[in-house]
């Protein structure tokens, strides 16, 4: 008998996060396939399809957040437009309450992959409540006015500090009453 030989946690991870992502599939479609027969007239149940579906998004965001946490960033740099990124993410979904935005034009030399998982992360962490996203020359602000992260929030930091840190940039996060304040500076 031969000794097994640890995983490592980071192929866990990987292997983990990509497991669950075909439940989740799956009870996206199931959500998707009750909104198309169930009766419309019932709010309650357009409100727990709604609810199962943001359930479904949320699962997904930490799960991606795990993976640039476990996974080698593999960085290719170029000139990236963050301002057109920004609008691009917020236009492809249909949040109820999707944050103002104040862009002012932000331009970096970064790995586009990177920069849409980013803001992807960021804007979804900041999105459930009154929020703005802002950005001039090489920074990024995302603000909120919840007084905590929520489920998954510390993971979305980390995750984003991690993709940061990989740009040579810096990430300032503070939450309090005020509520949440995320400053990245981006070389």
């Amino acid at each position: 008998m031969t000794p097994a030989t640890a995983i490592p946690a980071a192929d866990i991870m990987k292997t983990l996060a990509h497991e669950l992502r075909q439940p989740l599939g799956a009870i996206e479609s199931i959500a998707y396939y009750l909104s198309m027969i169930l009766p419309q007239g019932d709010p309650k149940v357009g409100e727990q399809l709604d609810r199962l579906q943001e359930m479904v998004e949320q699962s997904d965001w930490i799960l991606a957040n795990v993976l640039y946490l476990a996974g080698d960033l593999q960085i290719s740099l170029e000139m990236v437009d963050v301002d057109a990124i920004i609008r691009e993410f917020i236009e492809s979904r249909s949040w109820n309450r999707a944050p103002a935005l104040e862009l002012g034009g932000c331009m970096v030399r970064a790995d586009a992959n990177l920069q849409r998982a980013l803001i992807a992360n960021l804007i979804t962490l900041v999105h459930q409540s009154d929020s703005v996203v802002r950005t001039l020359d090489h920074m990024l602000e995302f603000e909120s006015a919840a007084t905590s992260l929520g489920p998954g929030g510390q993971l979305s930091i980390e995750s984003a500090r991690r993709i940061v840190a990989a740009h040579g940039g810096s990430i300032d996060c503070r939450v309090g009453a005020g509520g949440i304040r995320i400053r990245v500076m981006l070389p």
